[in-house]
């Protein structure tokens, strides 16, 4: 009996090691081929990657003529524009930029 109880606790102890293994992660390629502008109107950027897996999210330099702040699109999937839209009080997109994230 005390056999079966040993094996029943190896088992279980293999088991355990072997679901706490950590599992090779999935290697997806980071978003590339990204171009950033500024869109037709003066007050916004777009940026937009082309290739890879994960996220492009659009920056907008903005300036009121003395002083500058950042405007911050909407992270998109690859092959998806985002655009980054000043605000009324710095409504001049003076530079452009963008982030990038995988999955």
């Amino acid at each position: 009996m005390n056999k079966s109880i040993f094996a029943a606790f190896a088992s279980a102890a293999a088991i355990a090691v072997v679901s706490l293994t950590p599992v090779a992660a999935h290697a997806d390629p980071p978003p590339s081929n990204c171009i950033s502008d500024f869109g037709y109107q003066p007050n916004w950027t777009y940026a937009r990657c082309s290739t890879g897996s994960g996220y492009v999210q659009a920056i907008a330099k903005c300036s009121n003529g003395s002083k500058t702040t950042y405007a911050y699109g909407p992270w998109k999937y690859i092959g998806v524009t985002s655009a980054a839209h000043c605000p009324d009080s710095h409504n001049k997109a003076v530079g452009h930029d963008y982030n990038i994230k995988g999955y």
